[in-house]
């Protein structure tokens, strides 16, 4: 009897187990975990590949780079799904560019970061100037959607408060690379928010749902569209 109860009990606890196994693997903060790891391996390759690209082609191996660059393009050809939602397709992502490698462009992007931790107003300034550099001069360099999110940071921060332009800077840094993991599209649809340009705003997050990479941002831009939607935008 004694055997037959721990088979018994055994049974149950081995039932119990399953249950929570089972209520793990549905649970939605499980899925968005994993969907959240999903779209960073996804940046990550992107990333790595781009590296790649960047190293073979500074150290004059063209051939090398030539393949690199097709593996990049090829991205543009993968179908990726948004597994946080019940979609039926595949979402449309925006083409990966192949960015270059800059070295001069890198150089002024350092510089900026640097003066862009200043607490000087002055040096601001010359951070705006390191960045508007990139843009202007190197617009092809994988620092140009960097440098141009930085520009939308510092007008939208403290001493400046220029939000228009802000919101410029912001949408040219998804322009320069729609593939880019920065919250570009979210934020140029705050910019918006904030000067009372609402519908314009709408379409802006309604852009970052289909066009950010980061599933928290999707579900940022989402509950920015619902607040607005109460409001009658």
């Amino acid at each position: 009897m004694r055997s037959t109860r721990i088979i018994v009990t055994g049974g149950l606890l081995a039932a119990v187990l399953a249950g929570i196994v089972l209520a793990q693997a549905t649970d939605a903060g499980t899925e968005l975990a994993l969907v959240e790891r999903v779209v960073k391996a996804r940046d990550d390759y992107k990333a790595s590949l781009t590296e790649v690209y960047n190293f073979y082609l500074r150290s004059g191996d063209m051939a090398k780079a030539t393949r690199a660059e097709r593996e990049l393009a090829g991205l543009n050809t993968i179908e990726q799904y948004d597994y946080s939602k019940q979609t039926a397709g595949p979402v449309v992502q925006a083409p990966v560019k192949v960015l270059k490698y800059v070295p001069e462009a890198d150089d002024y992007f350092a510089d900026g970061k640097v003066f862009t931790a200043s607490q000087f107003k002055a040096q601001k300034d010359l951070a705006l100037k390191r960045f508007q550099k990139i843009l202007d001069t190197w617009p092809e360099s994988d620092k140009a959607p960097a440098a141009a999110f930085e520009l939308g940071e510092l007008y939208s921060g403290f001493f400046f408060r220029d939000y228009d332009l802000a919101e410029k800077y912001y949408k040219q840094c998804y322009d320069l690379d729609p593939a880019t993991s920065l919250p570009a599209l979210l934020k140029a649809g705050d910019m918006l928010n904030k000067v009372g340009r609402y519908k314009e705003a709408v379409e802006m997050y309604k852009l970052a749902v289909t066009g950010s990479r980061d599933v928290k941002v999707k579900e940022k831009a989402e509950a920015r569209l619902r607040d607005l939607a109460r409001k009658g935008y």
